[in-house]
């Protein structure tokens, strides 16, 4: 039946109807092996309106229009994702946002049935594939299958150089069971590859009957000659304007190699029964299963539900090594799946090995990239990294930068404009309910209240001392829903206003890689005040940053705007004197 205007639930139609089409910097995602849960199945994507509703459902999708090979498969359509949603909301009152995952209208709906329904997952047909990034040589691919128990086979994948030359390499499973799901998270560890080159695979679970996922290619990571180039943001879900596109269009030219994601995946990862993070990973999977990625926790990941467990156990991949299957205890299936992959990856093979997915680091080409989780700043975590920055400091003839990374900031124009504000409200999700740009911040509300400041300090006091004695070159976050970059700066003062031979730490805040409900304007703004006289440049606007060490003096730093793909900042650190700043 084709579906008109009277179909659709009050909420949506006030919201959606009188939208424009815009470009999307999302694409297109469809699910063929999702199940339609509309009792005659799903209708035909490009015949399920009327005359004066079909014009709604052209503009759900990405150029304003159903793509001709749509038919009636289940989708989450780019130009609608995410368009009603705010930061952290668990809301899924607008099906066409996609928030629980793919979905379709329904064919011939009963009486009293939905005009539209969500899908659920095949059994046993992989989904979710990504690669994170393990060492120069190493990347571990992770999936997702849904089965009942755990099989006796390993997964599997067929990889190497070309789809018609492909050999078995063997991985590693792990159950998760949470309420009313079953889960199998997989990773298979592809070793030995050769700079540059390209390499092709498929997977499976080991379970008899199992099917094979599509052929991937991806490029393998730089290693220690020629540029490097890394696209980096933080605070990014399945939002119509976020950087997914743009970044898959990077790495399929060559203008960059690996992502590197801040913190705050999906917004958030166990909503709508671990849908929302399913749906996610899904979305993400066309980018990041041909571009390896690096994972960072943030507050996203340490308040949804299981405190960051289901995180960490999705970024096992970064630390691949000999365990056997386990059983694991977290209890949402993208932090099992993000987690384990990052323990599998960096975590052990990384050039100072954590053995945790928390914090690790890696060696990216002509970049020693330092990722950590500053929701919980032990003492453990800081007897690391500075291991980790001896071991960096002595190897800066073959990898000669250094950026350390996480989801809070250092150094942001807003944390001096309001430092007597509520540190719990800042770092939790509070403060992040409905802004697509910026922060907001709260009072304290107790007479014992820890404030941004306090918190700052105690974050500044414990790593500043750290990034001065080892010359650290960038310090890179997320958290603030905007951009912002500073002149060279030694422990919170401004050291100078050139990135020729900075004798400073240069901060930057790339933290808009496009949250729900992010529109697709933008601006860039001169930043310095009174209170921040460091400040260089302030944007806004859903974007991510790409950066590219040439060789050992020079590093290009450029902002990209989701909507669009313009440079809108750029700027470039020539240094020839990599080492301690005081």
């Amino acid at each position: 039946m084709a579906r008109t205007s009277a179909s659709v639930p009050g909420l949506c139609l006030a919201l959606c109807l009188a939208l424009p089409f815009v470009s999307a910097n999302m694409y297109d995602v469809f699910m063929p092996n999702y199940i339609s849960g509309c009792k005659n199945g799903c209708a035909e994507w490009a015949t399920a309106g009327n005359s004066s509703y079909q014009p709604f459902i052209n503009a759900l999708f990405q150029f304003g229009k159903v793509p001709a090979d749509a038919g009636n498969q289940c989708a989450m359509p780019a130009g609608s994702a995410g368009r009603h949603e705010c930061d952290c909301a668990d809301k899924d009152e607008v099906i066409t946002d996609s928030f629980a995952g793919p979905w379709c209208y329904c064919k011939d709906p009963a009486p009293g049935e939905p005009f539209a329904a969500y899908c659920r997952a095949a059994w046993r047909t992989p989904e979710q594939i990504n690669l994170q990034y393990a060492a120069p040589n190493t990347v571990v691919a992770s999936f997702v299958t849904y089965e009942s128990s755990l099989p006796a086979n390993p997964p599997v994948a067929m990889f190497g150089p070309d789809a018609s030359s492909l050999k078995p390499v063997m991985g590693v499973s792990h159950f998760y069971q949470p309420p009313g799901r079953t889960y199998l998270l997989h990773f298979i560890k592809f070793s030995n590859l050769e700079q540059n080159k390209k390499y092709s695979y498929k997977v499976k679970s080991g379970s008899d009957g199992c099917a094979w996922s599509d052929v991937f290619e991806f490029r393998a990571p730089v290693q220690t000659s020629g540029p490097t180039r890394i696209a980096t943001y933080g605070d990014m879900g399945h939002s119509q304007y976020n950087n997914v596109q743009n970044m898959l269009d990077d790495c399929l030219a060559g203008r960059i190699d690996t992502i590197v994601h801040m913190g705050d995946h999906c917004y958030n990862l166990d909503m709508a029964n671990d849908t929302r993070g399913d749906g996610y990973m899904n979305m993400f999977q066309r980018t990041i299963a041909s571009c390896p990625w690096f994972p960072i926790i943030g507050n996203h990941e340490a308040s949804d539900g299981d405190h960051f467990n289901r995180y960490m156990n999705i970024t096992w991949g970064e630390v691949y090594g000999n365990e056997p299957p386990v059983r694991s205890t977290a209890t949402t299936a993208l932090g099992h799946l993000l987690t384990k992959a990052t323990l599998y990856g960096m975590g052990a093979h990384g050039p100072n090995p954590s053995r945790t997915s928390r914090y690790v680091s890696a060696n990216i080409g002509l970049v020693h990239m330092v990722g950590l989780d500053l929701n919980r700043l032990d003492e453990g975590q800081l007897e690391w990294l500075e291991q980790d920055l001896v071991a960096a400091t002595k190897n800066r003839h073959n990898v000669p930068w250094i950026m350390v990374m996480s989801h809070f900031p250092l150094h942001h124009s807003l944390l001096d404009e309001h430092p007597d504000s509520s540190a719990r409200h800042y770092k939790g999700d509070e403060s992040e309910e409905y802004p697509v740009s910026g922060h907001e911040f709260f009072p304290c509300d107790s007479g014992d209240c820890q404030t941004v400041a306090q918190f700052r300090a105690e974050l500044t006091s414990a790593l500043e001392p750290l990034l001065v004695k080892y010359g650290v070159d960038i310090y890179n976050a997320g958290h603030v829903h905007d951009y912002e970059s500073t002149w060279p700066i030694v422990n919170g003062k401004k050291v100078g206003s050139s990135f020729h031979n900075p004798k400073g730490v240069v901060h930057i805040t790339e933290g808009n890689g496009g949250v729900p409900g992010v529109p697709g304007t933008f601006a860039v703004k001169d930043c310095a005040t009174d209170k921040s006289p460091w400040c260089r440049k302030h944007g806004s606007g859903g974007a991510y940053g790409r950066i590219t060490a040439y060789n050992s003096t020079t590093l290009v730093y450029e902002h990209v705007q989701n909507n669009g793909g313009n440079v809108t900042d750029v700027f470039t650190i020539f240094q020839e004197n990599h080492g301690p700043f005081a």
